[in-house]
């Protein structure tokens, strides 16, 4: 593949998303193919049979690859789920250099001492994300590199996930034919796509809510200082007005999309909707606003999950710039209203930003986290490289060894 091609492949619960890329000559990531598909094999974002993901892998690529006229051979592969876990952990050195200078050396060293934590065997770590660097007293530092200083101390977020689910996703991609080029966590590839600089910097949290889970990211300074997971989204509202209206999965998904809405009392008490039976029944009609209850409900629990972490982790002071929504559910009318309720804080959708190419198609946001892929890689060339094998164990291997090299991502 040609080194100015990416390709981010978003293996989510309920589609699977490839988007083919390039870099044009100006350094802009231009969007020249792009494959949405139902995904078939994960529950809550986790691979539960590899032969089903992997036909949905195949299928979204084939679709990119026709629109592109490339022909995919890796790509950028996100990670997610309730197995995916950051740890916020704090080293600290003595400065050896006799004038006392901080070079790449200290800063290794100190991000070492942070990881000296223990790691469950079971589990990998994905990235190390300095979140700042203290020199002496001086708090707040991004980057020490060729300051003075005696003490240096480093804060780092260790986000870490099941090894088996790792392997699983990258078994899949293999099986489907193509190389995983590297394993990047979900929510922060969707905030490369819809924040800006100037709201990582105030603070903003990201909401990515998706069809088996919602991830969060908090930024602040411009540093990541918190990431989770909860494992609610867009499928639990589906079922909920499966067995709330008594009607099938796949008809309660339509009236969903079709008549859906966050908050009830914007709808009409008038308006009426035919809800589909099952087993073949007659079909019932139901206020509109029953369908649009039980959304809001759950959406609703969704929120307050999540501002309560927020409050836990006492960040939500510091979120001047608010919360910004993304992942297929934000697509609900009214969402960003009932958030705004919820969490007492400015809110808006967050579509992928900074784009050329196909950005008519890819501008919403069901497409943050496959955009996010692919410019989370060009912000990071050449320091990612291909997994030029497709053996899966030593695929694997090559990945996990790949990940720990934390510096090159942020220095």
């Amino acid at each position: 593949m040609e080194s100015k091609i990416l390709v981010g492949m978003d293996i989510g619960t309920t589609k699977v998303c490839t988007v083919i890329s390039k870099i044009n000559e100006v350094n802009e990531l231009e969007i020249i193919g792009v494959g949405l598909v139902p995904s078939r094999g994960l529950r809550k974002g986790v691979v539960i049979n590899i032969e089903t993901t992997a036909a949905s892998i195949a299928s979204s690529v084939e679709k990119a690859e026709i629109q592109a006229g490339i022909e995919v051979k890796g790509a950028y592969i996100g990670i997610s789920g309730g197995h995916v876990e950051g740890i916020t952990s704090k080293g600290v050195i003595a400065i050896a250099d006799k004038n006392k200078e901080i070079t790449d050396a200290d800063v290794r060293r100190v991000i070492d001492a942070a990881m000296a934590i223990v790691i469950p065997v079971d589990r990998e770590v994905v990235h190390v994300i300095p979140q700042e660097f203290i020199v002496d007293s001086q708090a707040g530092v991004k980057n020490p590199v060729g300051m003075s200083g005696i003490r240096l101390e480093a804060v780092v977020n260790i986000i870490t996930a099941a090894a088996s689910s790792i392997n699983n996703v990258v078994k899949s991609v293999n099986r489907a034919g193509y190389e995983t080029l590297d394993i990047i966590l979900e929510p922060l590839a969707a905030a490369q796509a819809v924040l800006t600089e100037e709201e990582k910097e105030l603070g903003v949290a990201l909401l990515d809510i998706g069809g088996g889970t919602t991830d969060y990211i908090i930024f602040e300074n411009g540093s990541t200082r918190r990431t989770g997971v909860i494992s609610l989204g867009g499928n639990q509202i589906t079922n909920d007005i499966a067995f709330v209206l008594k009607t099938p999965t796949n008809s309660a998904e339509e009236l969903k999309k079709r008549y859906g809405a966050a908050i009830s009392d914007y709808i009409s008490e008038d308006e009426e909707i035919e809800i589909p039976g099952l087993g073949g029944r007659t079909p019932t009609i139901e206020k509109r606003k029953k369908l649009v209850e039980v959304i809001e409900a759950r959406i609703e629990e969704i929120f307050e999950i999540v501002n309560l972490e927020f409050e836990k982790s006492g960040l939500k002071p510091y979120l001047p710039a608010g919360i910004v929504l993304t992942g297929g559910v934000a697509l609900t009318p009214y969402i960003s209203d009932l958030a705004s309720e919820v969490f007492g804080l400015p809110v808006r959708i967050g579509k992928p930003i900074g784009i050329e190419g196909l950005k008519d198609i890819v501008e919403s946001p069901i497409y943050s986290t496959a955009v996010g892929l692919a410019l989370y890689a060009k912000n990071h060339l050449p320091r990612l490289g291909p997994v030029n094998t497709k053996d899966e164990d030593k695929n694997f291997k090559s990945i996990i060894d790949r990940i720990r090299e934390w510096f090159n991502e942020f220095f």
